[in-house]
């Protein structure tokens, strides 16, 4: 099931109309001059341009997806999401549009990005192929590997640029459900291993241990093993941070 709105609106019509008919009722000198505070006049006109974006969210392309139906009461043990399963605020940039404050998940296991309709009835799966790009809890995920001819070391799919610089270093979230049948009964749990792609001269470089990292940064090796010595950071424990601080470290010394 699909859903959407209505489209475009000529002239002054639809959310338009709203946002200027409240800005010229607030702006009238028969109504301004009952105002002693002008903070007020402020606000007013503030409400006013914030019903406009929302009424116009309403009207946008963004609802258009597919009905999402969630599957956690499957699940004994986790969820599929990305550090939460409740609905949070994020930014999206879908189909050449930036739109805020979106309630959304992010479905690891099936790689979908999931919103809250506006109506808040229903979850709209977001059309894949249209998302560039989109900020959730602190992390900025990219839409990779569409083009098959600059990007065809690494699957499409979304992934969390964990470092931008000469070298940029990504994460691509997995989650897995794995089942098993105790006492004749099917349960299912939610695992998660997480693969990490270093970006380099034009290529995606799967890396995972200090030695792959090491191995592509050979010129830099003594002095990047110097640095995690020095954080005192043990790499198998904080692999992630450990890997982010060998590329940020990297670019310093060459820059």
């Amino acid at each position: 099931m699909k859903y959407s709105l209505p489209g475009k609106n000529n002239g002054l019509r639809g959310p338009a109309s709203v946002f200027f008919a409240l800005l010229f009722f607030i702006s009238t000198p028969s109504n301004a001059q009952h105002m002693a505070d002008t903070a007020m006049l402020r606000l007013q006109k503030t409400n006013a341009v914030n019903i406009y974006y929302q009424a116009l969210q309403q009207q946008s392309g963004l609802y258009n997806g597919s009905e999402y139906v969630q599957y956690t009461h499957l699940l004994k043990e986790g969820h599929p999401y990305f550090d939460t399963s409740v609905l949070t605020n994020g930014r999206v940039y879908y189909d050449r549009m930036v739109y805020s404050n979106v309630p959304m998940l992010y479905d690891i296991i099936k790689d979908e990005l999931i919103i809250q309709h506006y109506n808040k009835v229903f979850l709209v799966q977001l059309i894949r192929s249209k998302i560039d790009s989109f900020y959730i809890h602190g992390h900025y995920f990219l839409h990779l590997g569409r083009d098959s001819i600059t990007e065809g070391n690494i699957q499409e799919g979304f992934y969390d640029r964990l470092y931008d610089g000469k070298i940029k270093l990504y994460a691509k979230r997995n989650k897995f459900i794995q089942e098993s049948i105790p006492d004749m009964a099917v349960v299912r749990k939610v695992y998660q291993k997480d693969r990490y792609f270093l970006f380099r001269d034009g290529t995606y470089h799967d890396v995972y241990t200090e030695s792959s990292i090491l191995k592509l940064l050979k010129d830099e090796r003594a002095a990047l093993k110097q640095a995690l010595k020095n954080q005192k950071i043990k790499f198998r424990k904080n692999r992630e941070y450990a890997m982010k601080l060998m590329a940020e470290q990297y670019d310093v010394l060459n820059r």
